[in-house]
């Protein structure tokens, strides 16, 4: 695969988010890298401003004081007033100095614009952290594999000051494109949704064989691998559903020696606010999942040997 060289100004990726201090995507204490862009769908998406590859605003009209300045000319109509009201028009251009206006933090960004070394910077200011709690950089999303010249080049120069790196993936990619990273020392975070043809493609807009293909290759050649089940009510909760899921990831060829891990991430509904904000109905609203379900993984996950944690 041909490099980019982003860091010269040949186009600039997009991130929504570096978040601190989490201790749920990797091990250790991690900062996690939100990458804007991804090539699934997913009705339940927790993130939906990660979706769409540019800048998007995210307007909760009950915080807004009427104060006017996001009207100014200089913002080329991004936020209009209609009958009093005043709100995104999202058929323009999002100028990312929009969100530096609101007083009352009713309008936000999502998404700015990066070049490798200013974020390398940013995220290595927690290097004393890892060190201390065996942590690192976790790349997210989105799909942080959809900007994968970009991606290389930040775990390469990471890798070079020694901090350890986690990519969390749908492995809805080329099979090409996951093959520089495999010759990396990566913790992979790989999501496991479903192996149904028809019910991935119609809940996530997606190709299961392709990443059910991806999925092996990785299990086959990186020493580091976690499985990942978002568990979503009316999609892959029932029994047969994770007896499915579960075997397969049971089934895998695997280079790590270690006990096969797989974290369980019980559906939620705290995007509902994101999507109403992006102007976007939600997709999937659902009861929350069970904890007699949650103990049902945990009793066939130690049937087949495998460390299952729920929540990451």
């Amino acid at each position: 695969m041909k490099v980019n060289d982003y860091s010269g100004g040949v186009r600039k990726p997009l991130v929504f988010d570096v978040q601190r201090y989490s201790t749920h995507d990797g091990p250790g204490i991690r900062t996690v890298v939100f990458f804007k862009g991804c090539p699934l769908r997913c009705d339940w998406c927790s993130n939906p401003e990660s979706q769409k590859v540019e800048l998007e605003i995210l307007f909760d009209s009950t915080r807004c004081v009427g104060c006017r300045a996001c009207l100014h000319p200089q913002f080329g109509g991004a936020m209009h007033e209609v009958e009093g009201k005043i709100q995104p028009d999202r058929t323009k251009t999002v100028p990312r100095a929009l969100a530096a206006v609101c007083p009352s933090l009713a309008l936000r960004v999502a998404g700015r614009e990066v070049e490798v070394d200013a974020l390398v910077r940013e995220v290595v200011k927690d290097q004393a952290f890892f060190a201390k709690s065996g942590g690192g950089v976790t790349f997210s999303g989105g799909e942080p594999l959809d900007q994968p010249e970009f991606l290389l080049q930040c775990i390469e120069k990471l890798e070079a000051l020694g901090v350890p790196v986690a990519i969390e993936t749908c492995l809805a990619v080329e099979s090409a494109v996951l093959l520089p990273f495999l010759e990396h020392n990566i913790q992979w975070l790989v999501d496991v949704k479903h192996l149904d043809p028809q019910r991935f493609l119609t809940r996530t807009a997606g190709d299961v064989a392709s990443v059910v293909s991806n999925v092996r290759l990785v299990s086959d050649k990186a020493d580091h691998v976690a499985y990942r089940v978002p568990l979503i009510p009316g999609f892959n909760d029932s029994d047969s559903d994770r007896d499915w899921i579960l075997g397969f990831i049971a089934s895998l060829e695997r280079r790590s020696l270690g006990p096969v891990c797989v974290d369980v991430l019980p559906y939620h509904d705290l995007a509902a606010g994101k999507y109403h904000q992006l102007g976007r109905p939600n997709p999937y609203t659902r009861d929350r999942i069970g904890q007699e379900t949650l103990e049902g993984w945990k009793k066939a996950a130690g049937s087949l040997a495998m460390t299952l944690t729920v929540g990451g």
